[in-house]
Parts: structure tokens; sequence; C-alpha cells
């Protein structure tokens, strides 16, 4: 690759690109509610009243089931299976019932009618939709971006685009219909714990109940849900982390391309089925800031009952880099000549390079061959017709690393204009709500400046862990993101034995 590279670069004339994001940022950002102003107006803590913080909790899920609550995905899966028709009932939304060619129910294993919604269609077989199996439930958000786009796309034909977005729509009102139902149906009685925690703490609550408010009188004003809260449905998050960035624009243009088209509104919904980490870790930044500190200050993480799943990763990945002073490179994968090509690509190549990223989903996540469309109808016929050299010249997988690349790009570009809105966002609500003449470096700035991260020495993790196999995860994953000081617990009683 590097030698074709090479000779590419001697032809070329350097031309730098700005990624701004000109038409691909939407401020509506597609219904997302991007900056809570109410949420944020009731953890600010005055000046005069505020305690030096250096201390940060993470909350996850196995806090709850440590505390009794049946919080686990195969809880979800159960609850699913009850309250569908009642959800889809809700919803005006047909139940399906799988039928053979003569018109005849099919039964499962048990008896029972195959009984379907657009749930199954997107992510079990649209030939053949069947229950979603345990492996789907036991994994939930990180199953929600493994959906075949192109035996979707394959499904609906080319006549059917519109039946995508329809479809696409109505799964993800489903899921969060029902995951919204579920979390709101777990109740937690109050009771007394045998821990205090003290006023120097923040907590990062990655569940959506008040465990700590009703068990561990936690002060309100400290715990952050940085995923929402079971009490407000509109706030709840969940979700993948793999597709962040918005549905390339281009791809909804080509009218005579319905196969692309298609393409397009896959994206779109794997894009909502996104968390977005990103845009929560900024607010996650902001939450400290309204309590005077700033990420970079602080001195000890304690991680209770989170399982570092998939999705979740980003947030470690970010504090760590935070309190260890790392510099992340977001092109460190690439080298020089991958960079050149990138920097000066024209804008057809831009497009191409994400469309064909789009178009290549069901290799990339779901580890399967493409599908051989009809001559007419091949995804490619178009891609591959303006592309420039050496891009014909190099392997599928570095095609694939480029396009990757390509996309990633876009998305900083969003992401930046994303979090300067936040921030905008932010200092406005400050000065405007609680008339603020003068805003403290941790206030306005949120992040430490360059001099202050190169004296970091790194915060002092304490972690629990379920399984040998949790533990070897985490000591992966931290030592991966570069993190020097961490202790691993075989349980929550032991990591949080000092608080007792």
């Amino acid at each position: 690759m590097k030698g074709i590279f090479g000779k590419m670069k001697k032809k070329l004339k350097i031309k730098k690109r700005n990624y701004s994001v000109h038409n691909t940022y939407r401020t509506e950002e597609e219904g997302r509610v991007i900056f809570n102003k109410a949420l944020f107006q009731t953890k600010y803590v005055e000046a005069e009243k505020r305690v030096p913080i250096d201390t940060l909790f993470l909350i996850g899920n196995g806090f709850d089931i440590w505390q009794g609550l049946n919080t686990r995905f195969d809880a979800f899966e159960k609850y699913y299976e009850e309250h569908i028709e009642e959800v889809l009932s809700r919803l005006h939304l047909k139940v399906r019932i799988l039928l053979d060619k003569e018109g005849t129910p099919i039964l499962d294993k048990e008896g029972k009618q195959v009984k379907y919604s657009d749930v199954e269609v997107f992510y079990s077989n649209p030939n053949n939709p069947q229950r979603l199996s345990h492996e789907f439930w036991n994994s939930f958000e990180v199953s929600l971006d493994k959906i075949d786009d192109q035996e979707i796309n394959y499904f609906f034909g080319r006549d059917g685009v519109s039946q995508i977005q329809t479809c696409a729509n109505n799964a993800q009102r489903i899921l969060r219909e029902i995951f919204c139902d579920w979390v709101t149906s777990i109740k937690i009685d109050k009771r007394e714990s045998n821990y205090h925690f003290g006023k120097n703490v923040l907590f990062v609550n990655f569940n959506y109940t008040d465990t700590l408010l009703k068990r561990f009188d936690v002060n309100e004003m400290n715990e952050y849900h940085i995923h929402g809260n079971a009490i407000d449905k509109d706030s709840i998050v969940v979700g993948h982390s793999a597709h962040p960035e918005l549905p390339y624009e281009p791809i909804r243009n080509f009218k005579d391309k319905p196969r692309l088209q298609g393409l397009y509104y896959i994206e779109e919904f794997l894009y909502h089925a996104d968390k977005h980490v990103e845009d929560n870790y900024m607010k996650l930044r902001i939450f400290c800031a309204l309590h005077g500190v700033r990420i970079e200050d602080i001195k000890k993480i304690y991680v209770l009952g989170f399982g570092y799943g998939e999705a979740d990763l980003g947030y470690i990945k970010h504090l760590i880099h935070a309190t260890e002073g790392i510099q992340e490179q977001f092109e460190s994968d690439l080298n020089e000549e991958e960079k050149y090509y990138l920097d000066t690509m024209d804008s057809d190549n831009e497009k191409m390079l994400n469309m064909n990223y789009a178009g290549t989903h069901r290799e990339r996540i779901m580890q399967r061959e493409p599908i051989r469309y009809p001559k007419l109808e091949k995804l490619d016929e178009y891609m591959y017709s303006i592309l420039e050299e050496p891009y014909y010249h190099i392997s599928k997988e570095e095609r694939m690393k480029l396009d990757a690349a390509a996309v990633r790009r876009r998305f900083w570009a969003e992401q930046k204009a994303r979090n300067e809105k936040i921030q905008r966002e932010y200092l406005r609500m400050l000065n405007k709500t609680f008339k603020k003449g003068y805003l403290s470096p941790e206030e306005a700035c949120l992040e430490a400046d360059k001099d202050t991260l190169k004296n970091l020495k790194g915060a002092e993790w304490h972690i629990s862990y379920f399984s040998t196999e949790d533990k070897d995860k985490i000591e992966a994953v931290m030592t991966g993101y570069g993190c020097k000081n961490y202790t691993l617990y075989q349980s929550i009683d032991d990591c949080i034995k000092e608080f007792e």
C-alpha cells in the first residue's frame, strides 16, 4: 500500500480539506435533546457552598443487582415477550403472525404461533422473522447495531424504500417504549445501608434507578444519571456506540437508485440507536463544572458493578485519558500515505468513501459476505465510477480502513460543532439563570490547559468485578487505555469497605 500511495503522492497537489460540517450538522439533532437546561439548573452548587470534590463513583448495573434488584437484561427479555402485544396495541401497530407458503401459521418448538413485529424484521431475518435469541437480549445494547442492512434492503426491494423507513421507525418506537416501561416498572424499597460516602464525592449513575437516594442517603445534587432517569421516560438513553455519525445526507439524494436511498434510512436507524457517548461525556464535564471541579482534578475513581461492555467503554477511555493527561490521537492507525490521500481527495471522493462505508455495514459488523444484487442494482455501480487512484489497487481491507477514516473525520467535525453548541447553551444558562458576572476556570473552560495536563499523575482507580472473565477484560481495558494505577476487587463490598 505504501508503494502505491507513494507513487500517487508525486502526481497530486496537496490540498488540505476543511472538514467543516456544513449541511451534515443539523441543530435540531434529529429530535435529540443535546442539552437539558432544566436538569443542569438543579445540579448547580453556589461557590460559597461548595466543598472540594476529588472522587468519582461510577455506578453500573451490577450495583443494583448487588442490591437485590432484577435489572439484568434477561429480565427485560421476559418483560418484552410478556408485553409486546400490549405495546403494539398502544402504538396502534399490528401483531404479525408468521405464515408458510399456504398461509398457515407456523408454530415454534413449543407449539405456539410465531408472532412478530418490526423489531424482529430488523433484528432477525426479514424473510423469516423469529423470536430474538437469548444472546441478543443478554448483550442488548451491543446487539442494537447488529442489523443486516443489505438483507433488509433486498427484502423490501427497489420499490420499498419508504417501507424501510417506516419499519425502522416502528422498530425503534417499539423497543424504546417497552424498555422504558420495563425500567419504570422496577420498584425500589427504601432501606438503610451501612455505607457513608462523604461530601467530596460525585456519583455518575449509569442506571435509571434511584437506589443511591433511597438506600445510601446520597445528595441528589451530587448524582448524575448519565443515561437518564426512570422518573422521566424522555430522558432515558439506551443504545450501542458504533454509529454516532449522522446519516450521510447525499445518499438520500439518489432518486434513481433506491438501493442507496434504502441504505440512508438504515444509516438513520443506526444513528438513532446509538447512545452518543461523546455528547454524554461532554455533559458529564458540565455536571462536574457545576460543582467547581474538572475531571482532570479527580484523584480517586470507584467503579461499582460496571460491566465494561463495549457500548460504554468510551467513558472509561475518556476518564483515563483526562486524569492521566493523555492526548488521544484519532488517526494513530493511519500511516502518512493514508492521511495524505484523505487530505488531498476531492469532494467526490470524500462522498464515495462515506457511501462505501454505508454500503459495507454487513461485512464490517455482521461479518457476512455482501449480497450479490442483480446487475442493474449493484450498490457499487455508481460508487466505483469516479474514485481516484490508487483506491482500486489496494486490498478490500485497506479500502474499508480508508472509508472508516473518512467517516471518522466527518463525525469529529459534527461532534466539534455539537460540543460548541452544548458549551454555549451551558454558559448561557450560567450567566442568565444564576446571573454570574465571573466564571471560575473550572466552570468556564471545562477542560484543563496543556500545562496542567503535562503534570497530571493520574487518578487512583478502585474497581469491582464479578467473575474471572470480567477481571481479565477489565485489566485489558485499563492497561490498553493507559491507566497506571488501578486495583481490582472481587466484590462491591470489598471495593467500598473503607466507606462502611
